[in-house]
């Protein structure tokens, strides 16, 4: 019982471990007009989402760390007919296509990235999906979604780390 106990306490502090033991870098993403401190160099991946009538390109920036454990940023351009909606419902509707069916919000609350003097709608949120936790930080500016997440267990996406991925996202011209 004891050894068990000592093998779950250790395998729980790896975690955090396995994402804070690595070198942040600066990425920069010219297509997708942002830059953040990766903790790895990111693989850059684009796909075509098919959306109603429209045909749109998902571009995902990410880094994979031992453990189930990722560091992403997504960006696509919604439509002309979606990006007219307010962004508070289209962010609530990411939200809940993310958590999916069987997935538990265990946080969420508005946030406000800058751009200059321009203001923009986001949210932060801890989801529990059946593959483990994930942490996403949504926002809209103008047509473009940006999706900065985190996947992995509650300690890693709760982590200091976690925290220094997100908030050195960073809009850019």
């Amino acid at each position: 019982m004891r050894a068990r106990t000592f093998a779950l306490m250790a395998l729980l502090l790896a975690l955090p471990l396995a994402a804070r033991g690595q070198d942040f870098k600066p990425f920069a993403s010219g297509d997708g007009r942002y830059k953040i401190q990766f903790p790895g160099t990111p693989k850059t991946a684009t796909t075509d989402v098919v959306s109603g009538k429209d045909t749109l390109k998902l571009t995902i920036d990410s880094v994979e760390l031992k453990g189930d454990i990722s560091f992403a940023v997504s960006h696509i351009d919604a439509s002309e007919e979606v990006s007219k909606r307010p962004p508070g419902p289209r962010l609530e509707k990411v939200r809940d296509a993310v958590k999916g069916e069987n997935g538990k919000v265990i946080e969420d609350k508005e946030v406000t990235l800058s751009l200059g003097d321009a203001k923009f709608t986001g949210r932060d949120v801890v989801l529990e999906t059946p593959n483990g936790f994930l942490r996403n930080r949504m926002v809209i500016v103008e047509r473009r979604l940006y999706q900065v997440m985190v996947q992995g267990s509650k300690e890693v996406v709760t982590s200091e780390t976690a925290d220094k991925f997100i908030n050195s996202f960073e809009l850019t011209k």
